[in-house]
């Protein structure tokens, strides 16, 4: 049970302390017929770059001002498809803030239609999942444990990678990469090197 938890007691609060613990971010809509996204406070702090701009009409080009450069153009892709249907969609992409730096984020949405079929707006929610999997366990963050521990990351999930494509002549090349590493780790630790906690 949570400390000084009163289930008769749902306060504002304290639901915005869930949805932060959760990783929700925040809030945003495209307006199709304008034209403009709108975001809450929070959202528009890391997706357009300024908390200042929440609740105004930005231009696309404002609205993903905060989206990491490479991803901006896949992102406007995305958010043309999102259209073909009313079902949820999930966008994954990055953003670069000021205050809290590269950031992944999922953008989940649905869009709305009229009686004519023609879309409305999109509205949904801005998840950070920066160091969340998608299996809910914690994302490996680069560097925290030196380079070696970093290959040895990238190295098995190039493995995994390579295994799905079904192409057996470069598991070799990867195996044999991963027991290099492997040697390398064994060998800094036998000579007194700390092993990550």
């Amino acid at each position: 049970m949570i400390p000084d938890f009163d289930p008769r007691c749902c306060t504002q609060k304290r639901r915005d302390q869930a949805l932060a613990a959760a990783g929700i971010v925040g809030t945003w809509e495209w307006d199709h017929n304008k034209k403009v996204a709108r975001y809450c406070e929070s959202a528009a702090e890391l997706l357009a770059g300024d908390a200042g701009l929440a609740g105004r009409d930005l231009s696309m080009t404002e609205a993903l001002a905060g989206v990491y450069t490479d991803d901006v153009a896949w992102l406007r892709s995305q958010m043309r498809q999102a259209v073909s249907g009313s079902d949820v969609r999930i966008r994954e992409h990055r953003v670069c803030s000021e205050r809290h730096g590269v950031r992944r984020v999922l953008c989940r949405g649905r869009t709305y239609f009229d009686e004519q079929g023609r879309p409305t707006y999109t509205m949904g929610v801005v998840i950070d999942i920066t160091e969340v999997e998608a299996d809910g366990r914690r994302r490996f963050i680069r560097g925290a444990d030196g380079p070696l521990d970093d290959a040895a990351e990238y190295g098995v999930a190039a493995y995994e990678a390579i295994k799905a494509t079904g192409l057996p002549h470069l598991l070799v090349p990867a195996r044999a990469l991963l027991m290099a590493i492997g040697r390398e780790i064994a060998r800094g630790l036998s000579k007194g090197r700390k092993r990550p906690d």
